[in-house]
């Protein structure tokens, strides 16, 4: 067997760790990774290997000094520039005359795994595959590129999808086997990727591109919570290792409680009256002073604690210092060199970069070199919290850093009333220039008038505060298009990982102020109730900006001596509801469908939402039109053209102006709302939302199988009686949204795949 080790990434996500070390070098229980995959080499029959290598390449390279390892003939092949996974494997294949080979190993040198290899090589043969992947049943789909398959071959791929998109559990771990036609299609010193060109291109030609689901251990150790817990699963035998634990020679001294598995390195020094709880890792030359307290932590090569030192999940890099009464706690990292001064304290999540000092009695709760780590998961309604307590201004100064690393052209910014509001406003503005970017600051006014603004200015980023007990902060696209994947993995990464800038003293960006979006979006307002409807007309909101705005718009639509019609409006102003008695009522469904087949009618394409029902796409057939659906949460650019028309279809995102044109239509029609809905076509649809105890790719997974194409979800059944099923963004329920031309029949399709759900979830 011969192989090519990936080693040339970064390893950004595990600094301050890898600030002075590349990745594959970083140790798991004494021992770097990437010794453990040349054990796994050697144990499979692997007799030559060539590292690739970028960052930090020499430090790779003098480790393996000698060139050789257990039997295998080691080799280094540096990219002069980033050539990407596939062009670094045949750089390194033709430096190394692996070329000349049959089939050669791909391997990662930085994700633990203990697969069998040689059934690998088997089993591609067996195939006569051109390439195979490795995979492996994940729980969390959104870090990997997912594998979809049929008997045994590639049908396709989903690249570091949202829960919502995510339709398989087997990631691609990064392992192949390729044979000499798939490394022919790897062009010469060109920046090249197996999973975004090689493997596409393969399935784009018909070549046949295998994949073999793994059956042992794999971890990409790719961030520090996943660097802990596979130490943790090395220690409590779930990985088939090797690795020489010194526990025996500490276990019996006087006055020390060791509670195992641990690990213990060599020449290491512990006090007396010191506990040592299992799943800890000490690694070599370690001085620990006495009634010390170490709870499932890492403590680096050359560390020092002093006495009565608590580390209670927290990573202490090597050379570091906590001196005596200082505490680090879960997923904290103390930098190489780095110093904690007596009683100081490193709180959960914060990192400290290398040789820096806390100072005495210092509770550390921001990263020192990035700003504050608080985790924040983005949810269908923004990113919410209470207010002061989740939301405070300090960690609004960070949102406005992480979403200038989101948007490259203009942002505007609003908040509704009140001391809290403009507060948080001011503190986000502050965080956006702070890290060099220009933003707009609109002052008080509502989202719908934000959004509006956005259209009007061509602004790429809208963000708006709304604060009660609770804060609620949407960041959308211009028109109110929700966060693409890659600019909600940006936002993500920048919030909770700390990867945006923070300009020089001279780079601040502009505050620039905007104090007419409300005038603005009153004219639109007023264009939108040029009509006089039957109704005398009131709103339902209780947000008072939107009903402040729309109080002269349903004036000048109302007829005081009309039946009474009431717009209910949610706070956001972004669904509307018309109701006249129980008998006579449109939803906010009904209203996009009213206005989308007036446009259709008009000669002009629409879009909606995906989970939106079918309703308008036999009326577009009729007129030659089309309709055109956009993701919640789109993983590539297969949704852009619909997303370009959304943002020209204002009534899409406002509650308000839908209304005001559904009544227009209806006026113009000369008949009552009960009247026109009845012309409508006769859809029914069923919404449910379920949670559920296991990763939800799992379950849309089973339900999607032996299914060609994929977008957010899976439908099940045909247009006109269907169900699209969905995740939702954090991943622990399911959306289900049926259609049929009866209700009865959606309530009988939702609970059908409820069913279905359930027996599928009470299996994992």
């Amino acid at each position: 067997m011969k192989a090519v080790i990936m080693a040339g990434g970064e390893g950004s996500r595990l600094r301050p760790l890898t600030c002075n070390i590349p990745k594959p070098l970083v140790k798991l229980c004494g021992k770097p990774v990437s010794e453990y995959i040349l054990d796994l080499l050697a144990e499979n029959g692997c007799d030559e290997a060539v590292f690739t290598l970028r960052y930090k390449g020499k430090e790779i390279e003098n480790h393996f000094k000698s060139g050789k390892y257990k039997g295998i003939t080691l080799d280094f092949s540096y990219e002069d520039t980033p050539l990407g996974t596939a062009g670094a494997v045949k750089k390194a294949a033709l430096a190394a005359g692996l070329d000349k080979e049959e089939e050669i190993l791909v391997i990662s040198g930085d994700a633990m795994c203990d697969f069998d290899l040689s059934a690998l090589l088997v089993y591609h043969k067996a195939k006569k595959a051109a390439a195979t992947i490795l995979t492996k049943s994940v729980e969390d789909p959104r870090e990997y590129g997912c594998v979809l398959s049929s008997e045994g071959f590639v049908t396709g791929f989903s690249e570091k999808p949202s829960y919502m998109g995510a339709v398989s559990d087997m990631a691609n771990t990064g392992i192949y086997v390729i044979s000499k036609k798939a490394l022919e299609l790897i062009p010469d010193n060109v920046m090249w990727d197996f999973s975004k060109n090689v493997f596409p291109q393969m399935l784009a030609e018909n070549i046949p591109l295998s994949a073999f689901e793994g059956a042992g251990y794999w971890c990409d150790i790719g961030d520090i919570p996943s660097y802990k817990k596979c130490q943790r699963d090395i220690l409590f035998g779930m990985v088939r290792c090797e690795f020489d634990n010194r526990c025996d020679d500490i276990a019996d001294s006087e006055g020390i409680k060791l509670n195992r598995p641990c690990f213990i390195g060599e020449n290491v020094s512990i006090g007396a009256g010191t506990v040592i709880e299992s799943g800890s890792v000490i690694e070599s030359n370690t001085n620990i002073g006495k009634n010390c307290k170490l709870r499932d932590c890492v403590i680096g090569g050359g560390v020092f604690l002093g006495d009565k030192v608590k580390c209670s999940g927290a990573i202490i890099c090597e050379n570091s210092v906590m001196e005596q009464g200082a505490s680090a706690y879960e997923n904290s990292v103390l930098g190489s060199g780095s110093v904690m001064e007596r009683d100081s304290v490193l709180e959960p999540n914060v990192k400290v970069w290398d040789n820096k000092r806390i100072t005495f009695g210092t509770v550390q709760r921001e990263n020192l070199k990035y700003g504050e780590n608080t985790p924040k998961e983005i949810s269908e309604k923004g990113i919410e919290g209470e207010t002061n307590t989740d939301i405070t201004p300090g960690f609004m100064t960070v949102l406005g850093s992480a979403c200038e690393a989101v948007f490259d052209g203009k942002v505007i910014v609003s908040c509704g009333g009140g001391n809290a509001a403009t507060v948080l406003k001011a503190c986000f503005c502050a965080g956006f220039s702070g890290s060099g970017g220009r933003i707009t600051d609109c002052g008080i006014s509502s989202l719908p008038a934000l959004i509006h603004l956005s259209r009007v200015i061509k602004a790429d980023g809208v963000v708006n505060i709304d604060v009660t007990a609770s804060s609620r902060i949407s960041i959308l696209n211009r028109g109110g298009l929700p966060l693409t994947r890659v600019q909600e993995r940006k936002l993500e990464s920048a919030l909770n990982r700390g990867d945006y800038r923070n300009a020089e003293w001279d780079g601040f960006g502009e505050i620039k102020t905007f104090k007419n979006a409300a005038l603005l979006y009153s004219t639109a307002l007023e264009e939108a109730s040029d009509f006089k409807c039957r109704y005398n007309v009131a709103l339902n909101c209780n947000n008072p900006i939107i009903t402040a705005a729309a109080v002269m718009p349903l004036k000048r639509i109302s007829n005081k001596k009309g039946e009474l019609l009431t717009i209910n409006i949610n706070r956001e102003g972004s669904k509307a509801e018309l109701f006249v008695s129980d008998n006579e009522k449109a939803d906010h469904t009904r209203l996009i469908t009213i206005v989308g087949l007036d446009l259709i009618q008009k000669g002009q394409d629409v879009a909606v939402p995906l989970e939106f029902p079918s309703v308008m796409e036999e009326a577009a057939k009729s007129a030659g039109r089309d309709v055109k659906r956009f993701y919640q949460c789109s993983n590539d650019n297969s949704d852009k053209e619909a997303r370009i028309l959304a943002g020209n279809e204002p009534f899409l995102f406002d509650g308000l102006l839908l209304a005001l044109n559904a009544l227009q239509i209806i006026t113009e029609s000369y008949v009552g709302l009960g009247q026109y809905l009845k012309t409508l076509p006769d859809l029914r649809s069923e919404n449910r939302f379920l949670c559920i105890n296991c990763p939800p790719q799992r379950i849309i997974g089973k339900l999607a199988k032996d299914r060609s194409s994929y977008s957010e979800g899976v439908f099940l059944g045909q247009q006109g009686s269907r169900v699209l099923l969905r995740s939702n963004r954090k991943g622990d329920g399911l959306y289900m949204y049926a259609e049929s031309y009866s209700q009865e029949t959606a309530k009988s399709l939702c609970d059908e795949v409820e069913e279905a759900v359930k027996r599928l979830s009470g299996r994992f």
